[in-house]
C-alpha cells in the first residue's frame, strides 16, 4: 500500500469515528458528545473528535490523566451514568468556558482485547435514560469495534508489505560488484537489522581451524573475536551437517561456538556458507529472547546467507575450491577481513570498555639464513606451519593470525583480561624454547619478534592501528629487543 493510500485510510477512519459520534449524539438527543483515546503509555487522554451544537465548549488535543475528571474512569469497563452537580462537580468540566447547563452525563467505555482504550461521553440538559438508549449505545460501540479492527488490519497489511519490500532491498544489497569480504560485511549488516537487539557474527576457516573472524558492527553481547569452534557447539553441529541449525540454549548448553565463551543464553541460528559445495564459513545469529526468531525471521536470515553464497560462487572459480577463500598465503586470515574486524571492535569500545583487544605484528629474525637453507616450496610450508603454530586458540587464548606480508603476520587478541598479550607471547616463547617442529619432520630454532598496540578510542580506524603496530615492531627490530614492544 502506498503512503497516499495509507493516509487516505487514516482520514477515512477518523471521518467514520466522527460520523458515528454524531449519529449517537443525535439518536440519544444529547447536546454534547465527545470521544478520546486512553493512552496508558503516555498517561494521557488524546482527543479524537466531538459533536455538538453548543458554542461554549472547547477541547485540547491531549490532556494528562491527572489534569482531567475522566482520570477516575480511565479503566471503566461498563456504561456509567453521572448526575452533573451531584456525582461530579460542574467546576471539573473544563471544556466549558461559560455556564454549564448539562444535567446528566453518560460515559461509554470502548474495550479492546480486555483493555479500556477509549471513552465516549454524552452530556445533556435533560435526564438520559441509559436503559432506553441501550440499543443506540450498543450499536455505536459495536460499529466502533468493527471499524477499529478493519483499520488495524489495513495498517497491519501495509506494515507487512513494507517489511517485505525492505527485505527485498536487503537481498539486492548483496550484489556481484562486491568483493568477498564486502559480501560478508554487507550480509552481516542486513542480518543485524532483522535482530536489532541481538547479534550476528561470521566464522571461517583459518590457521587450519574454524575461528570467529568478525562480529557485526552493531551486534549486542557479541562473542569474543578469535574463538575457535568446538565440535560440541551449535556452530560445530551446523558445519558438520552442512545445513542451518536452530538451538535453544538451556543452562548455557549447547555452547554457541566454544567451551571458552561466556554464558550462552536464549537461542541461536547457525547458517553454513556453502560455496561450490564446500563449507567456506558460517553466520551465527543469536538473541537472549528465543521468541525473536520467528519463522519469517529465520527464513529471511537463511535467504540472506544463501544469496551471499551465490554471489561468492559467481565470483569464485570452482577450480580454486581446494583452498579456503578467506585466507591468503599460509592459511592466514585475509587482510581486509581482519582490518574490518578491528574497525568494528573500535566501535564496540564505546559500549563494552571492559573488553581488552590487542592488535599487532609478529615476525622472526635470521630470515636470510632461512632463505638460504630452504627451497621456495619448503619456505611456503614452513610459513604455513608457523601460522598454524601461532594460532592463539592453540594456547587457550581468543585470537587469530592474519596475513600482512611474507614472514610478517598480523595478530588479534581479545579477552576480559588485560594481561592476555603478555600471556600469549610468553606461551609462544616457552613452546619454541627448544625449537619448532615442522610438518616435514625437521626441527628449527626460531626467535619471534612482536610489536603490538591496545585498541582504544584514540584510534579512529584500522589504518591508524596498523601504523602504530608497524612502528612498535620496527622499534623491536631496530633496538634488538628480546621479543616484545607494546603501546
Amino acid at each position: 500500500m502506498s503512503l497516499d493510500r495509507q493516509e487516505k485510510a487514516l482520514r477515512e477512519f477518523k471521518q467514520i469515528i466522527a460520523d458515528l459520534l454524531h449519529l449517537v449524539r443525535t439518536s440519544t438527543n444529547s447536546q454534547l458528545a465527545y470521544m478520546c483515546w486512553v493512552n496508558q503509555s503516555r498517561q494521557q487522554f488524546v482527543w479524537e473528535t466531538h459533536s455538538t451544537r453548543l458554542s461554549n465548549v472547547m477541547f485540547k488535543d491531549r490532556v494528562n490523566f491527572h489534569h482531567h475528571f475522566l482520570n477516575d474512569y480511565k479503566e471503566l469497563d461498563e456504561l456509567l451514568k453521572l448526575k452533573i452537580g451531584e456525582d461530579i462537580s460542574k467546576a471539573k468540566l473544563g471544556h466549558y468556558f461559560s455556564e454549564v447547563h448539562a444535567k446528566t452525563m453518560l460515559i461509554i467505555p470502548f474495550i479492546n482485547k480486555g483493555e479500556t482504550v477509549g471513552l465516549t461521553v454524552l452530556e445533556s440538559n435533560r435526564d438520559l435514560d441509559e436503559e432506553a438508549l441501550i440499543d443506540a449505545i450498543y450499536s455505536y460501540n459495536n460499529a466502533m469495534v468493527n471499524v477499529l479492527d478493519t483499520y488495524l488490519e489495513v495498517v497491519d497489511l501495509h506494515e507487512q508489505q513494507k517489511e517485505w519490500d525492505e527485505y527485498e532491498e536487503s537481498l539486492a544489497n548483496i550484489h556481484s560488484r562486491l568483493n568477498k569480504v564486502e559480501v560478508i560485511t554487507t550480509c552481516l549488516d542486513e542480518m543485524q537489522i532483522l535482530i536489532p537487539n541481538g547479534g550476528v557474527s561470521f566464522l571461517c576457516s583459518a590457521m587450519d581451524h574454524w575461528t570467529l573472524a568478525l562480529n557485526a558492527k552493531f551486534a549486542k553481547n557479541a562473542p569474543y573475536v578469535g574463538l575457535g569452534v568446538d565440535d560440541k557447539s551449535s556452530v560445530g553441529e551446523a558445519l558438520e551437517k552442512g545445513y542451518p541449525i536452530f538451538n535453544m540454549h538451556f543452562n548455557s548448553n549447547p555452547k554457541l561456538v566454544s567451551a571458552h565463551e561466556t554464558r550462552t543464553e536464549g537461542a541461536s541460528y547457525v547458517l553454513p556458507l556453502i560455496v561450490h559445495e564446500r563449507r567456506q564459513g558460517a553466520f551465527i545469529a543469536y538473541h537472549k529472547d528465543p521468541l525473536s526468531f520467528k519463522e519469517s525471521t529465520k527464513h529471511k536470515l537463511a535467504n540472506l546467507a544463501r544469496v551471499a553464497a551465490l554471489q561468492l560462487q559467481s565470483n569464485t572459480r570452482k577450480s580454486i575450491m581446494d583452498e579456503d577463500i578467506f585466507t591468503e598465503k599460509y592459511q592466514a586470515l585475509v587482510t581486509e577481513l581482519w582490518e574490518k574486524s578491528i574497525e568494528h571492535e573500535l566501535y564496540r569500545l564505546r559500549t563494552e570498555p571492559e573488553r581488552h583487544t590487542w592488535m599487532g605484528l609478529v615476525t622472526f629474525e635470521d630470515l636470510s639464513s632461512f632463505r638460504t637453507r630452504f627451497r621456495m616450496e619448503e619456505l611456503h610450508k614452513m610459513q604455513r606451519d608457523i601460522v598454524r603454530f601461532l594460532n592463539p586458540y592453540r594456547f587457550q587464548q581468543k585470537g587469530y593470525i592474519g596475513f600482512q606480508s611474507d614472514y610478517v603476520y598480523s595478530f588479534m587478541l581479545q579477552s576480559n583480561k588485560e594481561t592476555v598479550l603478555e600471556e600469549w607471547v610468553e606461551q609462544v616463547r616457552s613452546k619454541v624454547a627448544h625449537g619448532l617442529k615442522l610438518s616435514s619432520g625437521m626441527n628449527i630454532m626460531v626467535s619471534y619478534k612482536f610489536g603490538a598496540v591496545k585498541l582504544n578510542t584514540k584510534y579512529s580506524n584500522a589504518y591508524e592501528v596498523l601504523s602504530a603496530a608497524k612502528q612498535q615492531l620496527a622499534e623491536v627490530l631496530k633496538n634488538q629487543q628480546i621479543h616484545l614492544q607494546v603501546l
